[in-house]
């Protein structure tokens, strides 16, 4: 699973924003905030990462239960598919 490539990640006055540019920014006007996990979620992304392998950076990462992982990501890939970043 691939996020679009077209989308960069910055950091400005304590948020963490992901940009869309190019095409990306035509469907998608505007900035996207996103947490820590947000943006450790899009890095593997970048990377190819699937499913599970997202659930397990989470896992890794942070202290939280396996079914709150699975929910956070799940939840992370819908809102990414919504707009079509995915």
């Amino acid at each position: 699973m691939k996020i679009d490539n077209e989308l960069v990640i910055r950091h400005v006055a304590g948020e963490i924003l992901l940009i869309p540019t190019g095409k990306a920014a035509m469907n998608n006007p505007g900035l996207i905030t996103l947490t820590d996990s947000g943006e450790l979620l899009v890095q593997k992304l970048r990377e190819g990462c699937e499913f599970e392998d997202l659930v397990n950076c989470l896992l890794d990462e942070y202290e939280v239960e396996p079914e709150q992982a699975e929910q956070d990501v799940s939840k992370f890939l819908d809102k990414l598919r919504e707009r079509g970043l995915l």
